[in-house]
């Protein structure tokens, strides 16, 4: 990731490069975090920056450009995006003037790992578990996943999706997008889209 967090589920470069402006579930079951040992106190109701507002559905959609000339990807971000870090196998956007701590989409081209999408989502759900706090898996597919997980006090959303898009047998984009608890149907729907209008350039 890696939609936010550092690493896994995305998190933000120290400096911006401001830059203006959908899968058949599979029969896993999911999987759970393992229950905490200990009680925990329960989360505080609301979400971080409460004055922002969600991240609506339906959003305009222009086309955005990402990797090298070996393997360039073309893919729809949201009008009114900044991309706030730009690397050449990795982008990341949020709108224009939120905080760093309400909603972002991530992508990544993942295909040296030389990993299948199975293995990838597997290893993924392995590191959250070691690295998120109070992690847990809402809904899982062949090549979705979908979590909670708590961060400065307060519930968030993940949403993770990879793609094959030359049928390599690997996993060659990793799409993400996070954000608070009242973001969720939102993001939902954005890495959706995302992921539908993938394509190589």
């Amino acid at each position: 990731m890696a939609l936010l967090v550092v690493g896994i589920v995305g998190g933000y470069a120290a400096s911006y490069a401001l830059e203006p402006d959908p899968a058949t579930e599979s029969a896993p079951a999911p999987v759970m975090a393992q229950s905490p040992s200990v009680p925990v106190d329960p989360l505080p109701p609301g979400d971080a920056q409460p004055s922002v507002p969600r991240l609506e559905t339906d959003l305009p959609m222009r086309e955005g450009r990402m990797g090298s000339q070996r393997f360039r990807l073309v893919h729809p971000v949201p009008r009114g995006w900044a991309r706030i870090y730009n690397a050449p196998n990795e982008a990341k956007w949020k709108k224009a003037g939120n905080p760093d701590n309400t909603y972002l989409l991530r992508i990544e081209q993942v295909q040296s790992a030389n990993d299948s999408i199975e293995e990838t989502l597997t290893d993924r759900i392995q590191d959250l578990q070691e690295e998120e706090e109070r992690f847990r898996v809402e809904k899982r597919t062949a090549n979705t996943l979908e979590f909670t997980y708590a961060s400065d006090g307060f519930l968030r959303h993940g949403f993770l999706t990879w793609l094959d898009l030359r049928g390599t047998g690997f996993a060659e984009v990793e799409i993400a997008v996070t954000g608070r608890e009242v973001d969720a149907r939102g993001a939902r729907q954005l890495i959706a889209r995302v992921a539908a209008g993938m394509r190589q350039a």
